[in-house]
C-alpha cells in the first residue's frame, strides 16, 4: 500500500530533509529494501526505539514492507521502558544496540499484497489510566482517511511539510506517514531549535506546517509574516483563540485546520479558520465519513477510523453535546471530571473560562485530594507574556463566566505549563507542583 506509492513517485524527487540532509524517494526505497533484511527472518511484533526518530521510521516501513507489524515507541523510551514493554507485550527490542547486517542483494523481496483489515501498527499510549496500552491500528484506520485529509487540510504532491520529529507520538507519524502516500516532502524539524523554525520555512520552502496547539503557541511568538504557508494543521488538544488569530494573522493565505480525535477512534471531527475563532468551545463537525451519535452524553463514532478492538464499543467515554450549529462541544473525559459534592465538573469548563480571559496564555485544572474528605480543584495559569494581574482579579473574572460551585479552590501562577516531549499536559509534573495558595471556596 505505501510502499507500492513510495515505488511510483519519481525517484529523485526529495522526500525527507533533516538536519539540511536530503534524502530521495529512491535513497528511501533503497534503504528500506537494505533495512528489511534484517526483519525478513524474525517472527515477533518490533518495538521501534532507536535514538533518531529517522532511523525508527526506516525501521518501520522497512517491516511493512515484508507484511509485519510494529509498535512506534519512539526516541524517548529509557532502557527501563523498553525492557518492560518488551516483556509485557512480548516484543522484540529495536534500537541503537540491534545489529543491523545489511545484505547487498535485495532482489529476493516482492512488496506484499496487503488486506485492509490486517494489522500493521502498534501506537503506545497511556490513555487516562497511566498504565502503557497498545492500540493496533490496520491499514483501513489509518489509510483510508487520508484522500481526506488530502481534501481537507489542502495538501498535496507539491507540499513540503513541517513536522517534528517526535514520531512516537501518533498525530506526527499520522503526517509523516501522510506526507509519504502522497509523494510530498517532509521537513523534519526539532523542538530545540522553535526559534529558528520561520526562517527553517522560508530556507526549506516549507508550504505545510503539522504542529501541537503548545508549540504552535511557541511559532505564534514570531513577528514575521508568511505568504508561503498555505496549510496549518493541529491536533491533540484544543487550540486557543489568542493562538489561533495569531496564526491567521501571520499566515494570512493558509488554511487553519484544527481536529479532533484518538489513538482508539482516529479522526472524529474538525473545524477551520474563523470557526475555531468564532466557537472557542467547539471540535466542530463530524470529519468526513464519521457518524457522531450521544448516547446519555457520551461520543460514541461509527468510521473506518476506528481501531479494530473498538469497532464493536467505539467510545473512549469523552463527554459532549451538540450546539445549536450542530458543533460537537467537548466537556471533557469522564477521567477529568470532578466530583464536588455530587455535582459534576469537568476540567475543560473551567480552563475553557479562564483562557476567556484576555491576559490568560494557558490554564489547566487538575484535581487533590487533601489529607480530609475535601477534594480540591487546582487552576494552574500561565499568563500571557509581560503582562500581571492578580489571582483575586481571575477569581472574580471567573466568577461572572461560571456557576459558584464550579469556580476551582486555588488558583496557581506558573512560567510554564509543563509538557511532554509531545507537546501534551505532563500531568504528573503538575501534581508535583507546590499548591499553597490562597483557598477561594
Amino acid at each position: 500500500m505505501l510502499i507500492e506509492k513510495i515505488k511510483n513517485i519519481d525517484s529523485n524527487k526529495t522526500a525527507i530533509i533533516v538536519d539540511e540532509v536530503s534524502i530521495s524517494y529512491g535513497e528511501l526505497l533503497s534503504k528500506i529494501e537494505k533495512r528489511a533484511c534484517f526483519f525478513v527472518n524474525q517472527n515477533k511484533d518490533f518495538l521501534l526505539s532507536n535514538s533518531n526518530d529517522l532511523e525508527n521510521l526506516i525501521d518501520f516501513l522497512a517491516i511493512i514492507y515484508l507484511g509485519k507489524k510494529a509498535v512506534f515507541g519512539g526516541k524517548k523510551l529509557t532502557s527501563i521502558q523498553k525492557i518492560a514493554l518488551a516483556n509485557q507485550f512480548d516484543l522484540e527490542i529495536v534500537d541503537d544496540e540491534s545489529n543491523k547486517k545489511l545484505l547487498e542483494n535485495t532482489s529476493i523481496f516482492k512488496t506484499k499484497e496487503f488486506k485492509s483489515k490486517e494489522l500493521f501498527l502498534g501506537v503506545l499510549t497511556s490513555g487516562t489510566t497511566g498504565e502503557s496500552k497498545i492500540i493496533w491500528k490496520d491499514y483501513q484506520s489509518w489509510f483510508s482517511a487520508f484522500p481526506h485529509q488530502s481534501k481537507i487540510f489542502g495538501i498535496s504532491d507539491n507540499d513540503r511539510i513541517f513536522v517534528l520529529n517526535s514520531l512516537g507520538y501518533s498525530a506526527n507519524l499520522n503526517a509523516v506517514l501522510h506526507g509519504l502516500w502522497l509523494g510530498a516532502t517532509l521537513v523534519l524539524g526539532s523542538l530545540s531549535e522553535a526559534k529558528k523554525w520561520q526562517e527553517q520555512f522560508e530556507k526549506l520552502a516549507v508550504t505545510s506546517v503539522f504542529l501541537v496547539p503548545s508549540h504552535y503557541r511557541l511559532l505564534s511568538n514570531t513577528t514575521n509574516h508568511s505568504n508561503r504557508i498555505n496549510s496549518l494543521v493541529s491536533a491533540g488538544e484544543k487550540l486557543d483563540v489568542k493562538t489561533a488569530e495569531k496564526l491567521l494573522e501571520i499566515f494570512p493565505k493558509s488554511t487553519l485546520t484544527e481536529y479532533f480525535g484518538a489513538a482508539e477512534l482516529g479522526h472524529i471531527s474538525y473545524q477551520q479558520n474563523e470557526d475555531i475563532v468564532n466557537f472557542p468551545t467547539s471540535v466542530g463537525k463530524a470529519f468526513p465519513g464519521v457518524k457522531i451519535e450521544l448516547k446519555e452524553g457520551e461520543i460514541w463514532v461509527d468510521s473506518l477510523y476506528v481501531s479494530p478492538s473498538f469497532r464493536n464499543c467505539a467510545t473512549v467515554n469523552d463527554i459532549g453535546f451538540f450546539d445549536e450549529n450542530q458543533n460537537l462541544i467537548l466537556l471533557g473525559r469522564q477521567g477529568r471530571m470532578f466530583n464536588r459534592r455530587g455535582l459534576n465538573i469537568f476540567a475543560e469548563e473551567i480552563e475553557n473560562a479562564s483562557k476567556s480571559h484576555p491576559l490568560v496564555s494557558e490554564s489547566v485544572a487538575i484535581e487533590k485530594k487533601t489529607t480530609g474528605i475535601r477534594t480540591n480543584i487546582l487552576l494552574f495559569v500561565k499568563p500571557i507574556q509581560n503582562n500581571k494581574f492578580s489571582k483575586k482579579e481571575l477569581h472574580h473574572f471567573l466568577l461572572d463566566v461560571l456557576p459558584k460551585n464550579k469556580l476551582p479552590n486555588r488558583i496557581i501562577f506558573v512560567e510554564d505549563i509543563p509538557k511532554t516531549s509531545e507537546g501534551k499536559i505532563d500531568f504528573q509534573a503538575l501534581n508535583k507542583v507546590p499548591s499553597e495558595e490562597d483557598i477561594f471556596n
